[in-house]
């Protein structure tokens, strides 16, 4: 379980959907998170779907109802604050002085009091472009709709608040690196985290600088498109179906082996890599007769016993009952006051320790904690900061950190540090190169011309050893010694093989923070392999990122959740980076890659605990506004995302909808009639929008104020002229591939600068410069080294 790492640190969080995931992550490693909400409640209240009727307490609907609001606000305090209160006023300010962060948003009804209280810690998010709150117009704006779901479809939206949580992580991550530098500098620290940046950076952040590269990967970059399940295949098994993704030869011979090696696979025309990739679909129509022979269970666990990246595909109630899940204990019961028992998920981190472990306390009732915030107002003030409202660029300068990574969780994460700061010391070979590292610019077998790679690795410095050479691991263990902070996310055992796990190297340096990342983690599949595709597919996230008339569940090509997963574990690290300047202790924090794409959907978890049928999916509806869609559009594969919030957008929408309303519908219909008819309504929609240009209709909806957006493709992002003027899109010379864009950070400083990163390194490029530096080989070894090709290749 969770431990109480923040114990004594607090949150003031402003409700907002914006906000809210930041402070859920951080309520749930201990933070006392104060939820500041107005008199009628955060907006999160109101969403549905409501605890069933069976369950309310009486004829009144609860305030506490909304089981989005019980999922994602466990662990947090109610506060009502009323701005036309001057008592309500002084509360809040006398909160904020001793609080260690406020997360907020641009232009809430709190910003003049926070601003006249000014805080040590102020994160804000921003929505400039009226994105809005709803889940599927901020994902449109990310790029990441393109991806998702079938071609002959409409894009569809992804399950729960992606684009949303996408920026709030964010935030909770900026909240707990403006505490460190805070901590050691006493200065105020701003930072602003714009929506639409932060969804891009969060979800698609490959395919800008793919489309810089000239290249596409899975349905990103320079050819934007839906794939449905081409690009990761999924086959139908005997009871259900499974995904296979399938990146080198020896799990494509793990595969025919699954099959029982029959002769058109073995000695066929299959048996040619370029055959197969000419002739996917007849491949996979092929092996589909021989997998549904089988049960998932079967091609699950033999497959990956075999060495094959196989998951079932499977519903919420399956991934619920799963023999690894419920060993480890994700999901837990919490004792409501309203509701009775409910099934709630632990946050997506696991610490070894069992001291101290926190336990789920019930999302609070309106201003139910009005009596603990006045105490804790009036509790002794905290030394004030004694600079100004700057940031340093550098707030992690003198962390170091050894990263045992490959693919996108730890490395991304990895890099994220080192724009504010930190060293970060990448542990690659030309033996056995990362495997983002294999299709660059030139084509397979190019380490330094790969754009995926390039950009997880911004920052980051490069030592090439062989890993498989005792000398090579005894040479990376003295350099464990020094550093900080050591991630991996090798698959299960490899780390422990060299000594370089938690334990070896603890031995050695007590005091290092570890952060272990693998798909599904320890417990009974400890060791299965994953990529993202798989991580989906496993979690029940692709079950539910689809139309509800879809033949079958395809979800996305995103590397969904391998950029969530990882910033969803920088919380905890940089929050034990954070404790250790207390207490001086080190910790270790294991974070399952597949616990984060189910905690993103958490609500939709609860909502089938509480429900006698599969929870089915809902695509691009939503069961709180209407209109609320994907709507086509002149030209090919065109679309646009739009989202009724509220009544007067509604209305503007009507103004210049050129199309009589179905019958029963009004320019004053409320939002229950636009639900009850959203089939006629998208339809009357949709036969308008297909008549406009997107991007003309983008511009003539934005300036009305309604939350809209086209669904971005590749060359919608590269010609983005606005987020390349602010610095988002940077260019940065690269010394093999020269001058390429890459995704920046969503990251603004209080006075506007914005964070930056730095270029990707080569292969190896750093290797004499940090043995020599941080180890104790005399130049002569590291020459013979060299010679060796145990370093530097």
């Amino acid at each position: 379980m969770t431990q109480d790492m923040l114990q004594g640190y607090t949150v003031i969080e402003i409700a907002h959907p914006l906000t809210e995931y930041a402070g859920c992550v951080l309520a749930g490693l201990g933070a006392q998170v104060y939820l500041i909400e107005p008199p009628q409640g955060a907006i999160t209240r109101d969403r549905r779907p409501f605890v069933p009727q069976s369950r309310m307490p009486g004829p009144e609907k609860s305030n506490r109802g909304s089981l989005s609001f019980l999922a994602r606000n466990v662990n947090k305090r109610s506060v009502v604050i009323d701005t036309a209160s001057l008592r309500d006023r002084d509360l809040l300010m006398q909160m904020i002085s001793l609080a260690d962060v406020v997360i907020d948003v641009a232009d809430s009804p709190y910003s003049a009091v926070i601003a006249s209280a000014d805080p040590g810690v102020h994160i804000t998010l921003t929505d400039a472009r009226q994105l809005g709150t709803s889940s599927i117009v901020p994902f449109a704006a990310s790029g990441g709709m393109a991806s998702s779901g079938w071609p002959d479809r409409p894009p569809c939206n992804a399950p729960g608040w992606l684009a949303l949580d996408g920026a709030s992580i964010y935030a909770a991550c900026l909240a707990l690196i403006g505490s460190i530098e805070h901590r050691q500098a006493a200065r105020r620290v701003r930072y602003r985290v714009p929506l639409e940046e932060a969804a891009v950076a969060a979800l698609t952040p490959w395919t800008r600088p793919l489309f810089s590269y000239d290249m596409d990967a899975n349905g990103q970059g320079k050819v934007t498109r839906r794939m449905g399940d081409g690009g990761f295949p999924i086959y139908r098994a005997r009871n259900g179906y499974v995904r296979v993704v399938i990146a080198t030869p020896r799990q494509w011979q793990a595969f025919v082996t699954l099959l029982g090696e029959p002769d058109e696979l073995v000695n066929g025309p299959w048996n040619d890599p370029q055959f197969r990739l000419d002739n996917l679909d007849a491949l996979q129509v092929y092996c589909q007769t021989l997998t549904a022979q089988h049960s998932v269970e079967t091609l699950f666990h033999q497959g990956q016993r075999l060495g094959l990246t196989i998951s079932p595909l499977s519903r919420l109630s399956d991934f619920r009952s799963d023999p690894h899940i419920e060993a480890r204990e994700l999901f837990v019961e919490v004792e409501d006051p309203e509701f009775g028992t409910l099934e709630m998920m632990r946050p997506p981190i696991v610490f070894d320790e069992a001291d101290g472990a926190a336990a789920l306390q019930p999302a609070p009732a309106l201003n139910q904690h009005r009596r603990e915030a006045e105490l804790f107002a009036a509790s002794p003030r905290k030394p004030g900061a004694q600079e100004e409202i700057k940031a340093s660029s550098a707030p992690l300068q003198g962390i170091r950190i050894l990263e045992l990574g490959v693919g996108a969780v730890v490395p991304e994460a990895a890099a994220f540090l080192a724009a504010f700061g930190a060293e970060v010391i990448k542990i690659e070979s030309h033996v056995r190169p990362d495997f983002l590292r294999r299709r660059g610019i030139r084509g397979f077998d190019d380490p330094d011309g790969a754009a995926t790679f390039n950009q997880l690795n911004l920052g980051v410095k490069s030592v090439a050893v062989d890993m498989s050479h005792p000398e090579g691991v005894q040479l990376i263990g003295t350099l464990a010694t020094e550093c900080d902070v050591v991630m991996e996310n090798m698959r299960g055992g490899v780390v422990r093989k060299w000594g370089l796990d938690y334990e070896g190297i603890r031995q050695l340096r007590p005091d290092v923070i570890y952060l272990s990342s693998q798909g599904l983690g320890r417990g009974p599949y400890d060791g299965y392999q994953t990529y993202g595709p798989n991580l989906q597919t496993f979690s029940g996230v692709t079950w539910q990122w689809s139309h509800p008339d879809d033949p079958l569940p395809v979800g996305t090509t995103l590397n969904h959740p391998d950029h969530m997963a990882g910033k969803q574990a920088l919380v905890p690290l940089l929050a034990a980076i954070l404790a250790r300047l207390d207490t001086g202790e080190g910790r270790f924090m294991e974070g399952a890659q597949v616990e984060a794409a189910a905690y993103l959907m958490s609500d939709r978890y609860l909502a089938q605990s509480l429900s006698r049928e599969e929870l089915e999916p809902i695509g691009n509806y939503s069961d709180d506004f209407a209109p609320h869609g994907c709507y086509p559009c002149q030209g090919d594969d065109r679309w646009i995302a739009l989202a009724i919030e509220t009544q007067a957008q509604w209305v503007q929408l009507t103004s210049v909808v050129d199309r009589i309303l179905p019958t029963g519908l009004s320019a004053s219909s409320d939002v229950a009639a636009r639900i009850a008819r959203r089939t006629h309504l998208d339809e009357w929609l949709g036969a308008w929008t297909r008549t406009q240009d997107a991007a003309v209709l983008e511009g003539q909806l934005r300036a009305l104020g309604i939350p809209v957006s086209r669904v971005m493709q590749g060359q919608d992002i590269a010609e983005d002229k606005s987020l390349h003027a602010n610095g988002f899109y940077t260019e940065i010379d690269h010394g093999e591939v020269g001058a390429r864009t890459y995704t920046g950070l969503p990251v603004l400083e209080g006075d506007g600068t914005r964070v930056k990163v730095t270029a990707p390194p080569q292969l190896g490029q750093h290797t004499d410069e940090v043995l020599s530096r941080l180890t104790p080989i005399s130049a002569r070894d590291l020459a013979r080294l060299r010679h060796e090709k145990i370093v530097g290749y």
